[in-house]
């Protein structure tokens, strides 16, 4: 989990993020929209010192866990739900590109600034 980027992994218990050694939260963020289907899910956002993880508030097992050294890039750009987070990952572990909407812009501008 320090070097590999998992999706839908058992990494969240009773709506809390399972911490790895070692590792520090510095940022939880809940209202957060993952942008991957055409609804939308909402969902809680952390920043950690190893990596960002995402979880829906329904169903915890529908997650993201992104480690920095698969971070290809982070940008914000316009998405039919209004201005996203959008981080890009490295070829190796996917190359996926994930959008999150974060509410209000200024929490937006906060969570991009942070990463």
């Amino acid at each position: 989990l320090y070097r590999d980027l998992k999706l839908r992994g058992a990494i969240v218990r009773d709506r809390e993020l399972l911490l790895l050694p070692q590792e520090q939260v510095y940022t939880k963020t809940s209202g957060v929209w993952n942008l991957s289907s055409d609804q939308g899910n909402l969902g809680t956002f952390y920043i950690t010192n190893v990596r960002i993880v995402w979880f829906a508030n329904l169903a915890e097992n529908f997650n993201v866990s992104i480690p920095y050294l698969q971070i290809k890039s982070v940008r914000i750009r316009d998405s039919k739900f209004g201005p996203a987070f959008v981080i890009e990952t490295t070829s190796q572990s996917g190359g996926y590109v994930l959008g999150f909407r974060v509410d209000p812009p200024e929490k937006l501008q906060e969570v991009y600034k942070e990463v």
